[in-house]
């Protein structure tokens, strides 16, 4: 009897254990905004260190033009260009505005002094420059604040008037120079001199005429009784005068110039003239 075919053996395959996989969980929509931010952050971060690393470099965005605005009467630009120089070789962001500031205004024409920067690379200073109206004894000047500074002006000499006292007080003895031309105006008589000496006493001197010794006390008085005796009878001789000395109680003295006049006195001086002076 023949054989029947075998059978092919049938394996049972075991199916292979599937791995615990986790899911990443979904984000929620405030975690993503957090991470959005976060990233921007270090982003903009990133780019500021950069560009603080960059600006830091004095030849980034280097000053190119430094304008200059002011009043240069009496002031050369040239002498602030070389004191600002050595503080502009740099960009806005490294600049050191005070040092320059007080720089320039270290300079004794200079009263004021204040930067504006104009980005990329402009500079603006604004210069408020000395504006003198008398000299202030022999090495000094005084400007319209009654401001004392150091200066000279040769070729105002004989121009402004000359104006002094040892208490340093400028904008007394400015305000009283402009009191006295104010009482002498209209007599076209022009005060070149007002000093103060350290008792407090006042003289004049004008232009083409006497010295005026005002003295201590009741100043404006005394300026009044010799405006009077100018208008009787001083007015046509005040050149032929030394000193007029106003410091009488009813009356003032006339010094001569040598050779000239006869020592007399105007306002009925003559009945004082034993009395002993005021201060």
């Amino acid at each position: 009897m023949a054989k029947q075919p075998s059978q092919p053996v049938k394996r049972r395959v075991q199916a292979r254990p599937v791995k615990d996989v986790q899911l990443v969980p979904e984000l929620s929509p405030s975690m993503a905004r957090w991470l959005t931010v976060l990233a921007v952050l270090m982003v903009v971060g990133g780019a500021v260190l950069w560009f603080r690393a960059w600006i830091s470099d004095p030849t980034s965005l280097a000053i190119q033009k430094v304008e200059w605005q002011g009043d240069f009467q009496y002031l050369r630009q040239a002498e602030l260009e070389a004191l600002a120089e050595p503080y502009t070789q740099t960009n806005l962001y490294l600049l050191d505005t005070q040092g320059l500031e007080l720089a320039l205004e270290a300079h004794p024409w200079v009263r004021g002094a204040s930067l504006r920067k104009i980005w990329p690379n402009q500079l603006v200073v604004e210069v408020e420059t000395q504006f003198p109206i008398a000299f202030w004894g022999d090495d000094k000047l005084l400007n319209q604040f009654g401001e004392i500074y150091v200066g000279t002006l040769p070729e105002k000499q004989g121009v402004f008037p000359i104006i002094y006292s040892p208490q340093t007080n400028g904008r007394v003895m400015g305000e009283r120079y402009v009191q006295l031309t104010k009482m002498l105006s209209g007599l076209s008589l022009e005060i070149i001199e007002l000093s103060e000496d350290e008792r407090g006493s006042w003289r004049m001197k004008l232009r083409h005429g006497p010295e005026i010794i005002i003295g201590r006390k009741e100043q404006e008085k005394r300026v009044q009784r010799f405006k009077v005796g100018y208008l009787q009878g001083l007015k046509d001789r005040l050149g032929e005068i030394d000193q007029i000395d106003l410091r009488y109680t009813n009356g003032f003295a006339v010094e001569w110039k040598p050779g000239v006049g006869n020592g007399a006195a105007v306002s009925s001086l003559d009945r004082f003239a034993q009395q002993s002076l005021g201060s």
